[in-house]
Order: C-alpha cells, then sequence, then structure tokens
C-alpha cells in the first residue's frame, strides 16, 4: 500500500486547540458547541471556524498554515477573542485543560456524526469517558521517510512535553493523584499512547494496510498516537500535550516542538548517528511525566540516569535556544522557563482548590486564562 505524503515547505506549523464550554454561573459543563459551530457556518464574515468533537460540550479550533510560532499566536488569538466575546454574549465561557475538574462523563451528550458513532460502538464505555481535551501541533515534513525518522527520535521526548503540558489532575471531583489523568484516560483507546518504532516509512504503510484490511481503523484519522504522522497534510502531529490554561503556554510549547522537530531533522540530514533509547524506557517516562509532572525525575535518554525532570528540560531547552534563534521563536522558547518555574497547570488547579477549597473556583481561573489572548 503507498500512502501518498504532502509535501511541505519548511518546518511549517499548525495548532488546534480543544476547548472546554462552560457555564459562566455554575462552572459546568454545557453542550452548546453544536450551537456555536452552527453559528460561525452560518455567519462566515466572522472568519471563525469550530469543529465539533465527540463531547458536545467542546469545541476545536485550528489555526492555518504557519510559518512561525509568532502567526500561530496571532491567528490563534484573533480566534480566541471572537469566541470569547461571541459565547460570553450566550452566558456561557471557554476554559482550557485536560479535563473539566468535576464534570461526570454520565451526563454528557454526544455528537451524531458516521464517524463519532463508529468511535462509541467499538470503544463502547471506553469511548463514552472521552471528555478530555488536549493540544495538538502539526509542524511541517519534506516526505514521509524523514516525518517517520524524526518521530522515532521526537518521541523521546514526549513526555518532556507532557510533563510541562500537564493540566488534568482532577476527575469527577477527586484529585487523581496524577499530573495528566487525561492521559491515563485517553491511552485506553485501542490506537492510543505512544507511537511504534519505525524503520522506514514504508513499514508504516504496511502497517497502515493491515489495520485497514482487517477493519481496525477506517481511515488514518483512527491512529490517535501521541506523535502520529499526518500524510495529507505533511506533518507530523504532536498530540501527547493536555490543553493548557493560556494562549502563551501553547506558544511555548509550539516552539519547542518545533525546535526539536528541526533539531532531528538535521542531524538527521547529516547523517549523525541518533541513540534511540528502548520503547521501556520511553514508557516509564512517560508514566512519571504523567503522575509526577514538573516534580519527578525522569531517565535521561542519553545517560540513562533518573534526572530532575526541571534540569533535563533545562538541558534541552539550552540546548534548542541558538535553534530557536534561526526559527524566530526564540522568545515563545524561553516561555518554558516561566512554567518550569511557576508550575504546570496541574499544580496551579491544585494551589487553587487548596487556597480555596473550591473546584468551581479552579473553574474560574481556567476560563480566565484565555482572557490575555
Amino acid at each position: 500500500m503507498t500512502i501518498p505524503f504532502q509535501a511541505s515547505a519548511g518546518p511549517t506549523l499548525g495548532v488546534e486547540m480543544e476547548l472546554q464550554i462552560v457555564d459562566l454561573d455554575s462552572g459546568k459543563l454545557v453542550p452548546r458547541g453544536p450551537e456555536l459551530v452552527a453559528f460561525c457556518e452560518a455567519n462566515p464574515e466572522m472568519g471563525l471556524v469550530l469543529k465539533p468533537e465527540l463531547v458536545q460540550a467542546t469545541i476545536e479550533i485550528n489555526t492555518g498554515i504557519c510559518k512561525d510560532v509568532s502567526e500561530v499566536e496571532s491567528d490563534l488569538g484573533r480566534q480566541l477573542k471572537l469566541l470569547r466575546e461571541f459565547a460570553r454574549l450566550q452566558g456561557i465561557g471557554i476554559a482550557s485543560a485536560g479535563t473539566h475538574p468535576f464534570a461526570l462523563w454520565k451526563e454528557r451528550q454526544y455528537t451524531q456524526t458516521e464517524r463519532y458513532k463508529a468511535l462509541v460502538e467499538k470503544h463502547v464505555w471506553l469511548a463514552r469517558r472521552m471528555q478530555i481535551y488536549g493540544l495538538h501541533v502539526h509542524v511541517g515534513m519534506p516526505d514521509g521517510e524523514v516525518a517517520i525518522q524524526v518521530i522515532n527520535q521526537l518521541t523521546q521526548y514526549a513526555p518532556l512535553l507532557l510533563a510541562l503540558s500537564a493540566n488534568s489532575p482532577y476527575w469527577e471531583g477527586d484529585d487523581t493523584g496524577l499530573d495528566s489523568c487525561r492521559t491515563k484516560v485517553f491511552e485506553n483507546l485501542s490506537t492510543a499512547g505512544l507511537p511504534f518504532r519505525f524503520e522506514s516509512w514504508g513499514a508504516y504503510e504496511s502497517l497502515v494496510e493491515i489495520l485497514l484490511k482487517t477493519e481496525s481503523i477506517q481511515s488514518q484519522r483512527a491512529i490517535w498516537w501521541d506523535i502520529r504522522p499526518h500524510s495529507d497534510f505533511g506533518t507530523i502531529e504532536v498530540r501527547v500535550c493536555d490543553a493548557p490554561r493560556t494562549l502563551t503556554e501553547v506558544c511555548s510549547l509550539a516552539a519547542l516542538v518545533q525546535c526539536l522537530s528541526v533539531h532531528f531533522q538535521r542531524l538527521l540530514a547529516r547523517g549523525e548517528e541518533i541513540r534511540l533509547v528502548h520503547s521501556a524506557i520511553i514508557r516509564e517516562n512517560k508514566w512519571r511525566a504523567c503522575r509526577w509532572g514538573l516534580d519527578g525525575g525522569l531517565i535521561d535518554p542519553m545517560t540513562l540516569e533518573v534526572v530532575p525532570t526541571r534540569t533535563l528540560i533545562e538541558q534541552t531547552v539550552a540546548e534548542m535556544l541558538p535553534l530557536a534563534e534561526g526559527l524566530g521563536c526564540l522568545k515563545y522558547l524561553q516561555g518554558i522557563k516561566t512554567i518550569l518555574a511557576e508550575g504546570n497547570g496541574a499544580t496551579r488547579q491544585r494551589r487553587i482548590f487548596q487556597e480555596t477549597q473550591s473546584l468551581q473556583a479552579v473553574v474560574v481561573d481556567l476560563e480566565a486564562g484565555l482572557a490575555c489572548s
């Protein structure tokens, strides 16, 4: 089976944000997604395109093809401003986090498209719990072969991205003890989780062919790995991150993803040998990031010793600074230092709850996080 890969001109960026729709008075999730989508479709002059998701209390906004993080910030900032203004006129707010702190999944309403009906029919109870929210970052690649090799290398750093973005400590009113419970909810789907390592683009094509022939998937879109190739867009898509609270955090994470992707692409072009650690080590690191976020330790892919997660991220960012300057995203990459200093979203949510003893106050803070956009 041949899967055409639509080459991208340079390391372009595209960002997708899955957003929560909440009632401004109660802080509860509300199934107003179809209403928001329909309004934007009926009023194209707004320049705001929303995409429905499985859960009707979710909507998604996407950038166009951006040449750099500055364009991502401008594109998402404009859309978030319009969306928030319109939503507030309807008495609803827009918030960003990996999960809602106290929503009950049994109360959710679902989008009744053929795609989502098939998802629920296959995964049943597991799919019905999918009231989760992620950040997806696309980086342009020249061809499928390069995309696969970059994914092989970038996967080792997926736990760092998860630790930085972890923003889902609560599930149905309980503190799960995890910084990212979204991760564990999502991993229950049949094709979710860390990607497999492939020797070549052809090996990836062979797997997709088998999955399609056995009706394990209906299309490549049903492969929900933490990092996957997107042949139609000509990108790799990094999906491991929780939805961050602010646009500033989104841009910092996008900058780190772009830098790492370009870094590995250049190493590949120079023919440099890359050390690929065992998948079990990557899996262990992902668990550590999911559990402790920035406050734990990770196994360093180079030394295979446990180091503080913050230290490993600091070292990684320092290595990427010259590259970031060339890509025009230096100020955004340096925003990672702020996340390290202040803590990730899970830390903030817990701090607010400790101060207020109110999960509704946590939602208020999450909704306010997009106000600066």
